[in-house]
């Protein structure tokens, strides 16, 4: 069982790299808007658009190292053939636990992002519509 422990250590740089990454995006995320300055608005939108294609990319490579692990997982199988299904299953399951932990949290935070977007986007309109409303008094 030895050496299948090694074969899910092989991506631990590419996923440390990727939660280094991961957790630069979400300490921007973490940061509160200015909703008063729309220009602050408009930057941070800009900047919310790139993190969003960077959460991306990032997410296909997490699916990929994540692939790439279940399949290392298979080709070693003979190793624990004597254990029942559930018993295999379950070593499986803990062993890509931190590849699945890795996806899932880059997938919310793309999501999180998309909806982050959408309430800026709405939040300029409404300060756009309301500058354009007082323009006209």
């Amino acid at each position: 069982m030895e050496n299948l422990q090694n074969v899910f250590k092989s991506d631990n740089n590419s996923i440390q790299a990727l939660h280094d990454e991961a957790n630069i995006i979400q300490a921007f995320m973490d940061e509160p808007c200015n909703l008063q300055d729309p220009n602050s608005m408009t930057e941070r939108l800009c900047k919310l658009d790139a993190y969003m294609s960077r959460l991306g990319e990032m997410n296909v490579v997490a699916k990929a190292i994540r692939s790439r692990a279940e399949n290392a997982f298979v080709s070693q199988r003979e190793d624990i053939n004597k254990l029942t299904a559930t018993a295999s299953n379950r070593i499986i399951k803990a062993h890509m636990e931190d590849y699945n932990i890795l996806y899932d949290r880059i997938d919310t935070m793309y999501e999180t992002i998309r909806h982050l977007t959408k309430d800026l986007v709405t939040q300029i309109s409404y300060i756009k519509e309301q500058m354009k409303n007082l323009g006209g008094v």
